[in-house]
Parts: structure tokens; sequence; C-alpha cells
């Protein structure tokens, strides 16, 4: 027989065993289940077109986790576009947020799937929650170096430069080896930072590619520096044996355009027709130089061959003057943007909606010339409707400076294309009609205003309601005053005025009406006033 303690302890090693026994097997169900889940969505997802009904039966809301969403990423990344089907499903119809882990695979699904601007809001809100230390070593732990280098350049071209410098930062300490276009990349990033000359130590310390020559030249001809511009042309050609290209002779004959540097103009393009990067005469192929000038941002090159091709005649297609409008307007070079404009209207010429749009937006813009609130109605009129808070801070400027004529030509034609701006553009056009007894014009611009659900400021309704009482507009008040308060945009004084002014008039049950209405809100005034609106009723 065994001794009480030797028992105890046979009895406490075998209920150990025993629990770790169950919890093992607990542990290996889950996994089996998991594992099982896992398979049944995967396949779900890659083998079945309704697959968001079927897998709403198996209320995942309880049971995925950021661990089996990752592994279910792994089953389906031969099918990107699935992967990220179910990425957008689970957030919006489940309500799941993945882990940072599992969001920089979708990052990488979305590079390799070439969908690089649907990468921002996911960047945006990972921004919010990590550390760029974090976010950037996550990152990295997900890519090899053709993704980052995918991602390098999403973050260049979303302007997210500093999370751009840390990714690099991360690459170099992981261990990342950085090829040609990779510093190309890191080239682009400084150059947009500021810090040029990191790029020229990179091309004199032996790091170089045609990128980061095209960045230097174009930064010199910028200048108007033409002697280190062809400098750098000449190291490039034939100390580095790269060969320039379009880009690279565009740049130095943009910024000898830009400087109206006749002799360096005539030694580029004689350069450029020897490599036959432009037409010898310039009797065809322009189309094609001046569009592909203007989407680079060239535009001082694109005029000069456009006023060629214009002077000698030369018939053009409608998409070039569009890529001219388009290309001034987003180099704010307004005055010419306009100048191709009345050439478009003059011509009939057909461009698309993306050039008008960017044209219009540009005349948004503060302290642009004179003709610009007709132009704006002109093209407004045509359908093409600019950034509503640009157009509201260009109506607001006008307004300030007194021009009330264009303003309300302006604001008619927006209003009537279904648009509404910030409500102290149709207050402040609102007030100048009060205040100029034009009543009739007031009651119009409001009925626009309705007709959009939109409304004015208090003080601007009281402003309206005293000059509609004054010029014997009371139905006309009243009605008003009705739909102030279904928006609820009513005060203290917008129900003084009205009671008051009906008292005056003798329509004692509908300002008594009134008077309850405005204790029933909250809005009684201050006894003083409250007496002055009470001594109206005896």
């Amino acid at each position: 027989m065994l001794p009480n303690n030797r028992i105890y302890q046979f009895i406490k090693v075998f209920s150990t065993s025993t629990t770790k026994a169950k919890k093992t097997s607990i542990n290996w169900r889950t996994q089996i289940k998991q594992t099982q889940l896992v398979h049944q969505i995967s396949s779900t997802l890659l083998q079945r077109h309704n697959w968001p009904s079927l897998l709403q039966n198996l209320h995942l809301s309880s049971k995925l986790t950021p661990s089996l969403f990752l592994q279910i990423l792994h089953k389906t990344k031969h099918n990107p576009q699935v992967s990220l089907n179910f990425f957008y499903w689970i957030k919006t119809s489940l309500h799941f947020e993945p882990d940072l882990i599992s969001r920089c695979h979708i990052i990488r699904l979305l590079l390799g799937s070439g969908q690089t601007e649907r990468i921002k809001p996911i960047l945006d809100s990972l921004i919010q929650t990590h550390t760029a230390t974090v976010l950037t070593h996550s990152m990295i732990q997900s890519c090899e170096v053709s993704a980052c280098n995918a991602l390098l350049d999403a973050l260049y071209r979303q302007n997210e430069i500093r999370l751009a410098s840390c990714l690099y930062g991360a690459m170099i300490r992981d261990g990342v080896s950085p090829n040609k276009f990779t510093w190309s990349l890191v080239a682009q990033i400084l150059c947009r930072s500021g810090k040029l000359e990191v790029v020229l130590g990179m091309l004199d310390s032996g790091i170089y590619s045609s990128v980061m020559y095209n960045l230097v030249i174009d930064f010199y001809s910028k200048k108007g520096d033409f002697g280190a511009a062809f400098d750098r042309l000449n190291e490039m050609c034939n100390g580095r044996n790269l060969t320039p290209g379009f880009s690279t002779y565009s740049s130095i004959l943009d910024g000898a355009r830009r400087y109206e540097k006749d002799e360096v103009s005539d030694r580029i393009v004689g350069l450029m027709v020897e490599k036959k990067l432009l037409p010898k005469h310039f009797l065809s192929g322009n189309d094609c130089v001046i569009q592909k000038l203007s989407d680079m941002g060239k535009t001082y090159a694109a005029e000069m061959i456009f006023k060629r091709a214009c002077d000698e005649k030369i018939e053009l297609q409608d998409d070039t003057y569009g890529c001219m409008l388009k290309a001034l307007s987003k180099e704010g070079r307004v005055k010419e943007a306009i100048q191709i404009y009345h050439l478009i209207s003059e011509k009939g010429i057909t461009v698309r909606d993306s050039d008008y749009y960017a044209f219009v937006n540009v005349l948004c813009k503060e302290h642009q010339p004179e003709e610009v609130c007709g132009l704006l109605r002109d093209v407004v009129e045509r359908g093409y409707i600019p950034c509503a808070m640009e157009l509201s801070r260009f109506v607001a400027s006008q307004c300030g400076k007194g021009k009330w004529k264009e303003v309300e030509e302006l604001l008619s034609a927006v209003l009537d294309k279904g648009l509404l701006l910030d409500s102290f553009c149709c207050s402040s056009l609102m007030e100048y009609y009060c205040s100029n007894r034009q009543i009739d014009k007031a009651i119009a611009l409001h009925i626009k205003i309705e007709k959009l659900k939109g409304s004015l400021d208090v003080a601007t309704y009281d402003v309206l309601l005293d000059g509609l009482f004054k010029d014997g507009r009371m139905e006309e008040a009243v009605r008003i005053f009705d739909y102030m308060k279904e928006l609820k945009v009513v005060s203290s004084s917008s129900f003084v005025i009205v009671v008051s002014r009906l008292c005056h008039l003798k329509e004692l049950r509908k300002a008594m009406k009134i008077h309850d209405e405005m204790l029933k809100m909250g809005h009684k005034p201050d006894e003083a006033t409250y007496k002055q609106v009470i001594s109206g009723f005896m």
C-alpha cells in the first residue's frame, strides 16, 4: 500500500497530465475546425460567383480572426482580385478590421495587380494608428525588392514623401538590396524634398541612371542654368554611355522657351531632329509631339510647336487643343489657357470633359483676369462644374470686391446646374439684394436655394424677413419662415421679427400661433424684448 503523500503526488501528476491532454485535445480540435473553415471560405471564394450570399450563412462575424483572414489571403493569393474583393467585403459587411500584417499583405496585392490608386485609403488608416517605423518594417517583411520598389513608387506618386523616406530606410536596415530602379525612385523622392545636392552626390559617387540624370537636367533647365544642363547631358552621353530620350531633351527645350533663349532652343531642336525625336519640317507629327509635351507638363515647349503649326496653317486634332488647355491650366498659366479656350470656342472644337474641368478649376483661383466670371459662367452653362470649395472661394472674393452683377450671373448659372456653394456666397448676395430693395431678386434667389434644399445663415434670414415685411410681402415672409423652421435655421430674433411684424399688420391669430411655437421651441428672447413683443397684442 502506497503512503498517503505518494498517493497525493500520483493523483496530482495524473490530474495535471489529464488536464494538459484535455487542453491539447481542445487546441487540436480548434485547429482542425479553423483549418476546415479557412478551406471552406477560400474554396467558396475561388469557385463560386455568389460567394457573398454563401458566406453570410457561415456567420463569420463571431468566427473570423486576423490569423484566419491572413491564412485565407495566402490561399487565394493566386487570384488577387478575389482576395481584394473579400477584404472589402469583410470591412463593409462584417465591419471586421484586419490587423497590420494583413493590411500590408493587401497593399502588396494591390501593387501586384497595378491598383496603386486604391492603396492610399489603406495607408491613411495605417498612418493614423501606427508609427512610420512600425509600419515600414511590417511592409518590408511582406515585400521583396520589386514589391518594395512598387510601393516606393506608389508613395511617391501619392506625395507621401515622409513615409517613402522611412520605407527606404527600413529597406536598408532590413538588408533589402536596392537596384537601379530603387535608386531612381530615391532620387525622385529626394528632388521632391528639395535635396538635389544629395542626388548630385549620388551621381558623382557612381550611382546613376537615366531617370536621375533627367531629374538633374530638368532642375537646371527650370532654373535657366543651361550651361550646367548641357554639362550633365554630355556627361550622361559620353561619361556614362546612357542614351538621353525625349524627356531629357524636352526639359532643356521647355526651359529655353520659358526664358526665351532662342539660341538654346535652336540648338536643342536641332539635336532632337537629329535624334529623330522631332519631325524635320514640322509639316506632320505635330499632334503627337504637342500632346506628349503637354502630358509631361512641358507647356512652353508644347506652346512653341503649337504656335508654329497655327502660323503655318497646319490643321491640328481636337485632342491637341484639349491637351494644351489641360496642361496650361494645371501649370497655372491662366492667360494662355484662356487663349486656347477662346480658340476652342471659336472653332467649335470638342475636347474631353477632364480638359474643361482642369480649366474651370484653375479659373477659380483668386487674383485672376477680369473676364474670369464670364468665362466661368460660360463653362458652367456648358455643364462643367468646378470644385465647389474652390468656386465658393472665388465667388466670396468677388463679393468682397463688390462685383455684384458678375456674382449674380455666375451664381444663377451654378444654382441652375444643381450645385450649392458655401452659404456665405448666397448670403452675401441676398444681403446685397435686401439692402438695395431688390426684393423680387431676393425671392427668386431663395426659390432656387429651396429647390436644392439649401439655406442661408440665420443673420441673413433676419435681413430677408425684415426686407420682405417692409416691402409688403407678408405671405412670402411667412412661407420662408416656415421653410426656416423646417430646416431648424431659426433664432429668437427671427421669431421676434415675424411676431412683431404680424402684430403690426393686425394678423394677431397668426402672430399668436408663431408666438406659441417660439416658446415651445425654446426661443424666448430676453425679458425686455419679450415685453416689447407682447405689447403688440394689446
